[in-house]
């Protein structure tokens, strides 16, 4: 996944982690440590050397420390981006079906596969295929 592609989906304050660390390593930050607050302490203490050592884990050391001096002594809110995942698992979907499509698979069949895959139901595929205009998929397949 390429989180530079869904920049309009993020939020501000991931958008500026992104312009610090890069966007590979604050995916890696989202996925593991998404919908936390993370108290950028100076690594005092236990609480805070275990914070680091997390952080390190999760973007390795050279980000973490990019991270701890520009948010040093502030609490940073690390959000999931639930939007962007979201906008990624749709255009992944869309891109599936129009690849069915393209090979000759009808679109019913090819929601019949794909949604399950995606976990969500056929009435919000059409709803995807809808809002993204791939109007040829609004048509019904013929019966004869």
């Amino acid at each position: 996944m390429n989180l530079e592609e869904l920049k309009d989906f993020l939020p501000g304050n991931i958008q500026e982690v992104a312009e610090i660390i890069g966007y590979p390593a604050t995916l890696k930050l989202v996925e593991k440590l998404g919908g936390i607050t993370f108290p950028f302490s100076k690594g005092v203490g236990a609480f805070g050397k275990t914070r680091i050592a997390l952080l390190v884990q999760a973007i390795g050391k050279d980000h973490a420390d990019k991270l701890m001096s520009h948010f040093g002594g502030e609490d940073f809110y690390i959000p999931r981006c639930a939007e962007a995942l979201r906008e990624h698992r749709n255009r992944q979907f869309l891109s599936a079906f129009d690849d069915m499509k393209n090979a000759g698979e009808s679109a019913s069949m090819s929601l019949t596969i794909l949604c399950p895959q995606f976990g969500f139901s056929d009435r919000f595929a059409w709803e995807l295929l809808s809002k993204y205009n791939r109007t040829d998929a609004n048509k019904q397949d013929t019966l004869f």
